[in-house]
């Protein structure tokens, strides 16, 4: 069955993988040194920006994704798979936030992350209702999964590096990291794209959602930035204040 993406979904799947990237090394600093209720405050608070950015990458692929086929989507199993990716995300910045996490921790915790972001991924993808049937190829989808625990582990090693003071004020450098995660998040989320076949099913009824996909797409897009945008600005109003103090 042919398949065909937006080009201009896909580029904003790719602009938020990169933001939500940016974030996390941002929020990387934050959570290690706060302590107490502020700990908690950027703990939590990262964990849903960080995890609603990811996912908001991945959903925005999947809208970007077409084939000859009316596509719906559920929405209670979409917000499964958006909880995937918040849990995943706090459980990534309490390791982040670990004084010297050591190479086992890290391992583990890659792993968790990664088997978080498949499940999101994969959760999603459940959430597609058609009138056809999904199957996987069983080596590009553990190809996926094995990509989601490796970006996990790069993404956590950077950002434990990038919350040493010395890289606080290094932002294009943190710019470059963002990118080349976000292209390594954008590799999961494709990989298991590929895995996935589709067989037509016209037995399966599929009744037609409120918003068209296109529509859907924009609002997850502009709630996702606001997020963010709202999540950076925080950072560094705490960071004038702080130098302010000083």
């Amino acid at each position: 069955m042919n398949t065909t993406y937006n080009p201009y979904l896909v580029v904003f799947s790719a602009f938020i993988a990169v933001l939500a990237s940016y974030t996390a090394l941002e929020l990387s600093s934050r959570v290690t040194f706060a302590r107490g209720l502020t700990r908690k405050f950027w703990l939590m608070g990262g964990a849903i920006a960080m995890g609603t950015g990811i996912w908001a990458m991945h959903f925005i692929a999947m809208l970007a994704f077409s084939i000859p086929l009316f596509i719906s989507y559920n929405l209670g199993i979409v917000f499964v798979s958006l909880i995937a990716a918040i849990l995943a995300s706090a459980q990534a910045l309490f390791i982040i936030g670990r004084p010297k996490p050591s190479l086992v921790v890290l391992f583990a915790g890659s792993s968790i992350m990664g088997i978080g972001i498949a499940l999101m991924h994969y959760t999603g993808m459940a959430a597609m209702q058609m009138p056809a049937m999904v199957h996987y190829n069983p080596s590009l989808f553990l190809l996926s999964v094995v990509i989601a625990i490796a970006v996990s582990f790069v993404a956590l090693k950077l950002s434990i590096q990038f919350r040493e003071e010395a890289w606080v004020g290094r932002r294009w450098l943190k710019l470059a990291t963002a990118c080349i995660m976000g292209g390594a998040v954008l590799s999961m989320h494709y990989t298991g794209m590929a895995a996935a076949m589709f067989k037509p099913d016209v037995s399966k009824l599929v009744q037609a959602a409120g918003l068209d996909n296109l529509s859907l797409a924009y609002i997850v897009c502009l709630f996702t930035l606001l997020i963010l945008s709202l999540t950076l600005a925080t950072i560094y109003i705490n960071s004038g204040s702080k130098t302010l103090l000083d």
